[in-house]
């Protein structure tokens, strides 16, 4: 008898992915489904129960890769233990953040379980005041910086027990796509030392995460207070941590938004050998070149996702769409792409030493208000590269913007655990905020005050300057940001029980 598989949503039962009918398991007898038949409930008095049985894979990797000795090698924050070693307290941390803790107050929950102690080994663990204690020792950036060297050891050590095929696949054949994003965690306590307001005036932090394209492994986070750019901090990341990649890749690609459109970014994978791919901002003079680009040297571009569902399984029947009826009905102004195309020129940015490539996505833009088209117009996307020739535009398009569903998730939870769990502590020094003038997207002059609904997302033609940010970079030397960053970077990887163990 095959075994049904499960439905993630209902939605599927629609989408052409349910279960035969000659698939699907049948009672033996007549009568109801679910019989309800007696149990026999029996309890072992020696534990209890619990929920958080993915603390095995966990504590497995922590044993297998060897963790808590290489913490307590590297990191000297107590005089003597009593009776907590500093790895005690970091993998605390750790295993509150892989149970979903979203706050020093949630380690108390792993505390009072027994099951939980018994299963990483220990009669006590820390309680989360102790842990606070602990995250303040971290005095100095050489505290922070010797415990982000061993996850960096960590994550080597993950990837040489990659099996050989792997590796001689990934060092001869494959690219590795790092990608850079900053995230605002919104802040609720005002006495969060190293935050500040971000561009939309909420108090937060504002990390920078990069990322794994594809595995969505967290390669570094630096968080910083809401009112820096996460550019700021690309350039440093990006020289600490692409040698690195490097060693296991055949290369790397460095993707972003148009906030890493930056000469000293684009210059930190230069100097490492490693390519970008950014996305670029329409300044006046770049508005003037590709309003110089000949008609003819326009080719028809179809986005990546249209062309997968041409190729894909057709539906039968094709539901309305509510929600673009309801605003004809209301004559709301809509967006609509008709058409795109891509062309490419030869651009040098400021600061680059050569020139690059910048490849142009021009987009048919049609707006309505329920009644009929009122007008069309055209929106301009860049991308920025030094990829070979041999990229075509359109493929360069893709990778640029082929965003994993699983890095973004990814990136959130690192940002979320940054701002959450670690930005409890309180030891940076303060800086001097001031207005810096940066370029950031704002809406369309039709979607302001709620009345225009865009049926694809588009970066505007035309943006506004206003921007928070610091005056003085080089004054936020406190260790309260950094530590934020190195707790949330645990090892990540997708395997058993069966293959941690010794």
């Amino acid at each position: 008898m095959k075994v049904s598989i499960a439905f993630e949503r209902a939605s599927h039962v629609n989408s052409g992915t349910s279960v035969d009918l000659e698939e699907l398991p049948w009672p033996e007898t007549e009568g109801r489904v679910m019989r309800h038949p007696l149990l026999h409930l029996e309890s072992d008095p020696r534990g209890e129960m619990t929920h958080y049985g993915g603390l095995v894979l966990a504590q497995q990797f922590v044993r297998r890769f060897r963790v808590a000795p290489r913490l307590d090698g590297t990191l000297r924050l107590f005089k003597r233990h009593a009776p907590y070693h500093e790895s005690d307290h970091v993998l605390a941390l750790a295993y509150t953040l892989y149970a979903d803790g979203t706050c020093l107050e949630d380690q108390a929950t792993l505390q009072g379980s027994e099951a939980v102690r018994r299963l990483v080994g220990a009669c006590r663990i820390p309680d989360p005041t102790t842990a606070g204690d602990f995250l303040r020792r971290f005095r100095t950036l050489q505290d922070v910086e010797q415990l982000s060297g061993v996850i960096d050891e960590v994550q080597e050590a993950v990837w040489s027990k990659l099996s050989r095929k792997v590796r001689r696949r990934r060092k001869k054949h494959e690219l590795a796509l790092v990608d850079l994003d900053g995230h605002v965690k919104p802040l609720y306590g005002v006495q969060k030392e190293g935050a500040d307001f971000s561009y939309d005036g909420r108090w937060s932090y504002q990390p920078l995460v990069v990322s794994l394209g594809g595995s969505g492994e967290c390669l570094k986070v630096v968080n910083q207070p809401g009112s820096v750019r996460p550019s700021d901090a690309a350039a440093k990341a990006l020289r600490e941590m692409l040698p690195r990649v490097r060693r296991h890749f055949k290369n790397a690609i460095v993707r972003g938004d148009t906030d890493f459109d930056r000469s000293d970014v684009f210059n930190a994978a230069i100097d490492a050998g490693a390519y970008f791919a950014i996305g670029g901002r329409l300044y006046p003079k770049r508005a003037a070149l590709v309003q110089a680009i000949a008609e003819k040297r326009w080719e028809p571009f179809v986005p990546r996702a249209d062309r997968e569902e041409r190729s894909g399984p057709s539906r039968h029947v094709r539901t309305a769409n509510c929600r673009q009826q309801k605003a004809g009905d209301r004559r709301f102004r809509t967006l609509r792409t008709v058409k795109q195309w891509v062309s490419e020129i030869a651009y040098q940015p400021h600061g680059l030493g050569s020139a690059c490539r910048m490849i142009v996505r021009r987009i048919l833009i049609e707006e309505n208000d329920g009644q009929g088209a009122l007008f069309t117009h055209f929106r301009y996307r860049l991308v920025l590269t030094n990829l070979a020739r041999s990229y075509t535009p359109r493929q360069v398009i893709d990778i640029t913007y082929q965003r994993d569903r699983a890095v973004w998730s990814r990136d959130r939870r690192v940002a979320h655990a940054s701002g959450g769990i670690y930005g409890q502590l309180g030891m940076a020094r303060d800086r001097p905020a001031g207005m810096e003038f940066r370029q950031v997207d704002r809406p369309d002059r039709f979607a302001q005050r709620g009345r225009a609904l865009g049926v694809e997302t588009l970066s505007p033609s035309l943006c506004l300057h206003c921007c928070q940010g610091l005056e003085d970079r080089a004054a936020f030397g406190g260790a309260a940001c950094g530590i934020a960053s190195v707790f949330a970077r645990h090892p990540h990887c997708s395997c058993s029980v069966a293959d941690l163990k010794e």
